[in-house]
């Protein structure tokens, strides 16, 4: 008998520094002393966005003003099948104040917990640093659609290594590897999302920086402008 899916609302909260907070597991909890995203499960007739702001009022005491979809991945604990909805925020008042418990911090993809990070989670931290709007430089390492096609393994000495795609069929393989993001056309966008989530960081590309808001509002990552 195949486990209900819980759906859960994961909050990537990033200070100007660029640092982005962190938590630990409550005790009681499974994966307890764990360090984490925080967030939540989404309650029904909830929106992802409103069960991010609630859950983080309710449990760190911050306020959450605006988030926007990131990417949506799932992953099975031995407790329970979950599917997190990431998603990223850059407006958010207020000092953390834990009311279960946990310790908190702000930290840079480079910098260690005090505690071990939940793997899903391990696997998510160095993306939060990619940028928003889409720069060549030697940390980052784009391949063809046709080289998507043909390669079997992601190349290790690039920090973040992405996929041009055109599909969802596309993305997914990009997944399937541990590539870190997508970069696509505007008019392939809509065809890329999953029930109406991007499963990777996504760039737009041709798209003018000053239309980044309205694309991270529809869930892209960032924007790839045309040089």
């Amino acid at each position: 008998m195949s486990q209900k899916i819980v759906e859960v609302v994961v909050g990537v909260l990033i200070r100007e520094d660029g640092k982005m907070l962190l938590s630990s597991r409550p005790e009681g909890k499974p994966y307890a002393g764990y360090w984490e995203f925080p967030g939540g499960k989404i309650e029904a007739a909830e929106t992802a966005e409103a069960a991010l702001a609630r859950e983080l009022e309710e449990e760190l005491g911050v306020l959450v003003k605006r988030s926007t979809p990131w990417f949506v991945m799932e992953h099975r604990y031995e407790h329970a099948h979950v599917r997190l909805h990431f998603r990223r925020s850059h407006d958010f008042t207020g000092e953390p104040t834990p009311k279960e418990g946990q310790q908190y911090g702000f930290f840079s993809a480079a910098e260690r917990t005090p505690g071990l990070l939940l793997p899903v989670d391990l696997a998510v931290v160095n993306r939060v640093e990619l940028p928003e709007v889409f720069e060549e430089s030697v940390n980052q390492r784009t391949l063809s659609r046709l080289a998507l096609q043909a390669a079997v393994v992601r190349d290790r000495r690039v920090r973040w290594v992405g996929a041009r795609v055109e599909t969802l069929d596309d993305v997914l393989k990009a997944k399937a590897m541990d590539f870190d993001y997508v970069v696509t056309k505007p008019e392939c966008f809509d065809a890329l999302l999953d029930q109406g989530e991007p499963r990777l960081p996504t760039y737009v590309e041709g798209a003018p920086a000053k239309d980044l808001a309205l694309w991270q509002a529809r869930g892209a990552h960032g924007v790839k402008p045309y040089i």
